[in-house]
């Protein structure tokens, strides 16, 4: 394939449009969402496979990466009006809390079960290694599911509530994930536990990411009042989304609840909010799922997730069994619809691209330098499973809750 490489970046951009595009159109002739053959077509083009899309090229693809997320993300905050989510608020919080911190617990209690049984690791490292897997396992991608909501134009009080913990999650994620590696950290370094420092963490990257996705947000609705044609509103969007993560990554805080915030703030001041959405919806989100998915299902590598497969599949199965209990217990406190209970956790199941760079962050740590391969390949292994997998179960999921109106 080195042909391929030799035309250039635009080419192999091109060819992951046009080869997503037909993946995407081959999967709806199987009945199953266009997302389902975006992740195959990269997953075939990988370096790992047919090598089209090569490991430099994946090397540099961030801008593409990071600029799908900060329209992804905002897209997700912008379906989060004040007046959609009041009804719901209660269920929202105590789902989000439930299957967070569940898929937490079960997948750390699982892995130092089986390092313990399977491997001579010691104690410490052990618990360290059981608490990064736990911090990893409550995030989940929205991404995916948002691809499936908008491709069947989902609509209802699955749809709604998904949204909603989608938005809360990723602030759970990062308190979780800071928590497990301040941790596993302390314990490997022969540290004391610094609590302060934690919570100023926490505190640092939420409160952050939250106070400058208003500021941006507010900021879009300002320049938004003097763009009067379609075009000038989107070049007004996607600037203002492009330089939210950028100073978001800059600052330290975190870029997808800062893009997601944005999109929040803009839903409840602005009454015309929909100029916003409605062009990227229509003319720019397919450019950007197929570009997303395409670039981030060639980092996964099927003989690394072969070669780890038993303890992926406890990862795997742990994260969804901590996500479905989460969420029932959570929806039955809040007295959630019997839909929200049943389904909800399966369209909680994608995870993607976060928890890989996550994962990276521990391996290049040298205080992990033992373990630090093991926790990336096991993650990436499951990021394969996830990702394709994930958009299935939220199709499924929609569907027995009766919220897929037609195929748009």
């Amino acid at each position: 394939m080195d042909f391929i490489h030799h035309g250039g970046v635009l080419l192999e951009i091109g060819l992951i449009l046009i080869v997503g595009y037909l993946f995407g159109n081959l999967a709806n002739f199987f009945n199953l969402p266009r997302v389902s053959g975006y992740i195959l077509a990269g997953i075939i083009m990988s370096p790992s496979l047919l090598n089209i899309i090569d490991q430099e090229f994946l090397n540099k693809s961030n801008i593409i990466t990071h600029a799908s997320l900060s329209i992804i993300t905002f897209l997700i905050g912008s379906s989060l009006s004040w007046d959609k989510v009041r009804s719901l608020g209660k269920s929202i919080a105590f789902i989000t809390l439930g299957e967070a911190e569940l898929a937490f617990l079960f997948v750390t209690l699982a892995m130092f079960l089986y390092f313990f049984l399977t491997q001579s690791i010691d104690i410490k490292m052990l618990i360290a290694l059981s608490l990064l897997f736990g911090a990893l396992a409550s995030p989940t991608d929205p991404t995916a599911t948002l691809a499936v909501i908008h491709e069947y134009r989902a609509k209802g009080v699955l749809t709604t509530t998904v949204l909603g913990v989608a938005a809360l999650d990723d602030a759970t994620g990062i308190m979780n994930f800071v928590l497990g590696y301040a941790i596993a950290t302390s314990l490997v370094a022969g540290q004391g536990i610094s609590i302060p420092h934690i919570v100023y963490e926490i505190v640092y990257q939420v409160a952050g990411a939250v106070i400058l996705g208003i500021i941006m947000g507010y900021l879009m609705h300002f320049l938004g009042q003097f763009a009067e044609e379609r075009k000038e509103v989107v070049t007004v969007t996607v600037g203002i989304l492009f330089i939210t993560f950028s100073l978001a990554h800059g600052l330290g805080v975190d870029e997808l609840l800062a893009t997601m915030t944005t999109g929040i703030t803009l839903v409840n001041v602005d009454t015309e909010n929909e100029k916003f959405r409605s062009p990227l919806e229509n003319y720019i989100e397919d450019v950007i799922f197929t570009a997303f998915f395409v670039v981030g299902s060639a980092f996964l590598n099927l003989k690394i997730l072969l070669q780890y497969l038993p303890i992926v599949i406890v990862y795997v199965l742990t994260r969804f069994a901590g996500k479905y209990t989460g969420v029932y217990i959570g929806g039955h406190i809040s007295n959630a619809p019997d839909k929200v209970k049943k389904y909800l956790a399966f369209s909680l199941f994608p995870q993607g691209g976060i928890v890989i760079g996550l994962s990276l962050l521990a391996y290049q740590n040298p205080e992990f330098r033992d373990v630090g391969l093991i926790l990336v390949n096991i993650v990436i292994g499951a990021t394969a499973i996830h990702e394709f997998l994930g958009p299935v179960f939220s199709e499924i999921a929609l569907k027995k809750a009766g919220e897929i109106e037609k195929k748009g």
